[in-house]
């Protein structure tokens, strides 16, 4: 009697390298897919908090600007004579006076201080604050007194000033304002973090005192002729 023949036959040994091989493809195009999946999440990630980091951070420096005060405090210097309205503004600064947002249920005016810091990172934003006292200036007010981070990583940080010298005069951003007897219209205030991504210009409309009264209606009148509108 012959033997009964085993119908069944195994793989060859080509078939099993083709099967791995495919395998490992399909493989390579599944991490593929998740590692193409994880950096666009992680990408989306990221522009969500430079958003949010956007808006608070924008947020903040407007109600804090908008609460601006008029007050007089003693002029800066060896020579400084006499009351100077709390204001100076240059392209790394701006000093002013107003309540602080962190301490408004306290009641209280602060002097306040916003200055463009240069750091390994790139520039920073930062602040410094003292009680108001009118008899003193800027300096005796922020003698020792540490500066607090606001953001930092920034590409450009400036301020610029809207004004105008006369009350015929065109109103013009300038980059600083200083020992003048008025305040700026408008204040903006220009800001790029270092992946060159530009946020929106901040533009705050700042208060005005007697004396400036005419030229202000004046210079208000030429910034909406201008189309320069506050934000």
């Amino acid at each position: 009697m012959k033997p009964a023949i085993n119908s069944q036959q195994g793989f060859t040994l080509l078939e099993m390298l083709l099967a791995f091989s495919m395998v490992s493809l399909l493989f390579l195009a599944l991490f593929s897919s998740f590692h193409t999946v994880g950096k666009s999440w992680e990408a989306a990630e990221k522009r969500i908090e430079k958003t949010e980091d956007m808006r608070l951070i924008t947020g903040w420096l407007r109600r804090q600007l908008q609460q601006m005060l008029v007050l007089r405090i003693n002029a800066n210097g060896d020579n400084g004579v006499g009351k100077v309205y709390a204001f100076e503004g240059e392209n790394n600064r701006v000093r002013f006076a107003a309540p602080l947002q962190p301490f408004q249920d306290k009641g209280g005016v602060y002097l306040i201080e916003l200055f463009v810091s240069n750091g390994s990172g790139g520039k920073s934003l930062e602040m410094r604050y003292a009680p108001y006292r009118p008899d003193l200036n800027w300096d005796d007010a922020f003698d020792d007194v540490k500066p607090v981070l606001v953001y930092e990583g920034f590409r450009q940080a400036n301020f610029e000033y809207l004004v105008a010298e006369n009350i015929d005069a065109d109103p013009e951003w300038e980059s600083e304002w200083l020992d003048q007897p008025t305040y700026p219209i408008l204040l903006k205030i220009t800001l790029e973090t270092s992946d060159k991504e530009k946020w929106p210009d901040l533009i705050i409309d700042l208060p005005q005192v007697d004396e400036y009264l005419n030229v202000g209606a004046n210079a208000r009148n030429n910034r909406a002729r201008h189309h320069i509108v506050p934000r």
